[in-house]
């Protein structure tokens, strides 16, 4: 009678459990679809006095919601906006004032007035906040370290909060929603201008491969048609005049505040790629044997016929290479 070999089966596994995981994550991979990430590197340039976004929108949702849409075409290098010293954002509405609301960002409380949050943060917020520091430097040796990591998502988190708070004690000037959206602000004098230097400078360099220009003034016509030039995507946003029809894709603000723009944004790169497949792939044909200097006699001109025929090589096409040799017939 034979032994079972089920105990054979299970020697190597029990042998080197390190393979189960391995095993486990191999089969569970395996299905995936291999996704790429975008390596195309795009620069974003914005001029806030040519193309405002919804003004019933935060300007630092606004901007992350831009960086967003681009960041989906490919890998943002350059984001910068130009705006003006004295560019001021508009003043809200009575009735949208009023139906604001002012959410704390640690504990995610609602107030209506912005000095009720900021009585709320320092009566709770920042009190907690030094508390904690005090426990931290009190401690000492290894209780201290595990104590640091511990309260470390709670102190990032306040310190988010604390600049946030600080960066809109100045509602009107924009810079500050800008920065916290991580977007480089340039102060000018002329922002358009500034805005078409920079522009150029980037596809001179020739490492940026996709240019989104949040923009709507027509000056920037000349530009796209460059970048069309170079090989460079074009993308326009805001530019509902007549920008966007000189550029490979417009978005319009609705679009990127709703979403739009970022669904759209694979297949769009996905398109160009393939465009650029085809145009590699594309065959022409080149005569390189043409000959210009052959030119056709009219008919019933005998001496242009017998010149183009001393022109050509060999004998002419009429005439088979055995005319003129001396061919015999057996009989």
């Amino acid at each position: 009678m034979f032994l079972p070999f089920s105990h054979l089966h299970r020697r190597p596994l029990a042998a080197n459990p390190s393979l189960l995981p391995r095993l486990f994550h191999s089969l569970s991979t395996s299905n995936k679809p291999a996704t790429r990430a975008p390596t195309t590197l795009v620069a974003v340039l914005w001029d806030l006095a040519a193309s405002r976004p919804p003004s019933t929108l935060p300007l630092y949702d606004a901007a992350v919601r831009l960086h967003l849409a681009a960041t989906s075409l490919g890998r943002v290098h350059l984001s910068e906006a130009f705006i003006h010293p004295g560019h001021r954002l508009p003043a809200p509405s009575p009735a949208a004032a009023a139906a604001s609301v002012h959410l704390c960002r640690v504990c995610g409380r609602r107030f209506r007035a912005r000095d009720t949050l900021l009585r709320h943060f320092d009566a709770i917020h920042a009190r907690e906040h030094a508390k904690r520091l005090a426990r931290i430097d009190s401690s000492r040796g290894d209780r201290r370290v595990r104590l640091a990591a511990a309260l470390s998502l709670k102190l990032s988190k306040y310190e988010k909060a604390a600049r946030e708070l600080t960066a809109a004690a100045d509602p009107g000037s924009p810079a500050g929603d800008l920065r916290r959206a991580r977007v480089a602000v340039v102060l000018s004098r002329t922002p358009s201008d500034s805005l078409r230097q920079r522009a150029q400078e980037v596809l001179d360099e020739g490492s940026i491969r996709c240019l989104m220009l949040v923009s709507g003034r027509d000056e920037l016509v000349p530009l796209l048609r460059l970048a069309r030039e170079k090989g460079v995507r074009s993308v326009v946003v805001g530019g509902e005049s007549g920008t966007a029809r000189w550029a490979d894709v417009g978005f319009s603000w609705a679009e990127v505040v709703a979403g739009k723009a970022r669904k759209a944004a694979p297949s769009v790169s996905s398109k160009w790629r393939d465009r650029d497949v085809l145009k590699r792939l594309e065959w022409r044909y080149e005569d390189e044997d043409e000959d210009e200097d052959v030119v056709f006699a009219e008919d019933g001109d005998e001496d242009g016929i017998e010149e183009l025929a001393r022109k050509t090589k060999g004998k002419p096409w009429w005439k088979l290479e055995s005319d003129g040799e001396k061919s015999f017939v057996c009989r």
